[in-house]
């Protein structure tokens, strides 16, 4: 079986939430520059899709992933299109996922290796196993970590533990990346498929307005782009939403919400 055949994306959708699943068991889930564009248009069109709330990212297998194939590393980070200008696909995948306006939730289980970290750490949210086994390691073979990641290791760890991180490569504990705030929770590998499901489970009965609205300002807030006029002009369509106007009459009425995605 050739390198295109085994290399894939799944995507599959139950209710409201789209699971998308990196499919390369010959290099533990690496990517290549195909499984980059499959998942940019997967988010593209899991973003428009009306039905869905929720998207989970995880590895086939045991593993969540290992970065970028090694094979395909003159693709994936560093092609060339027809005029000859630089394409990064990793950072097109980073962009594409961490500004989707669905939840998005990383599933983290076995080998988390090279640019892995940065593939999670885009989500939302990010669910790990006790199991996981991390380690950064663009230093071992020559390359420089993507822009979209070193910032982000700075922003969670601190400058002292990203240059630790990045100068080293080495593998770390599963506790020390849970203490250093590199998974938002770790759990035992027998209970993260009941936690993936909680989680889940709990977003979708939430408001589909304030969640969306909720995103867009926190990542506007880490870019440092949250100007006063769109904080004025959230606030005055804020108060007029109708997920507002149903939670409140449910609250009243001691009932669960039905927002359906009116507030969206």
């Amino acid at each position: 079986m050739g390198k295109d055949q085994e290399a894939q994306v799944g995507v599959s959708i139950s209710g409201s939430v789209a699971t998308v699943l990196l499919d390369n068991p010959r290099q533990f889930n690496a990517l290549t520059k195909d499984m980059c564009l499959h998942l940019v248009g997967a988010f593209a069109g899991l973003a428009t899709n009306e039905t869905v709330r929720t998207i989970v990212v995880r590895g086939a297998g045991a593993n969540f992933c290992a970065g970028i194939a090694i094979d395909d590393m003159d693709q994936v980070p560093f092609d060339r299109d027809s005029a000859g200008e630089l394409i990064n696909h990793f950072d097109l995948l980073d962009k594409t996922i961490s500004s989707c306006a669905k939840t998005t939730i990383a599933v983290v289980e076995g080998n988390c290796f090279g640019g892995a970290w940065q593939l999670a750490s885009a989500c939302d949210i990010q669910l790990a196993s006790d199991d996981v086994r991390i380690a950064i390691t663009p230093a071992k073979i020559g390359l420089v970590f993507p822009r979209p990641g070193i910032e982000r290791l700075v922003r969670t760890v601190g400058e002292h533990r990203a240059k630790y991180l990045l100068f080293s490569g080495v593998k770390i504990s599963i506790a020390e990346a849970e203490r250093w705030g590199m998974f938002t929770k770790v759990v035992g590998s027998g209970q993260l498929e009941a936690e993936v499901a909680a989680l889940v489970q709990q977003v979708a009965a939430n408001s589909p307005y304030s969640i969306a609205r909720t995103k867009e300002a926190i990542n506007l807030l880490s870019q440092g782009e949250a100007t006063e006029s769109w904080w004025e002009a959230m606030w005055e369509e804020n108060g007029e939403n109708a997920d507002l106007a149903e939670g409140r009459s449910a609250f009243l009425e001691r009932r669960a919400p039905n927002y359906g995605g009116a507030g969206e």
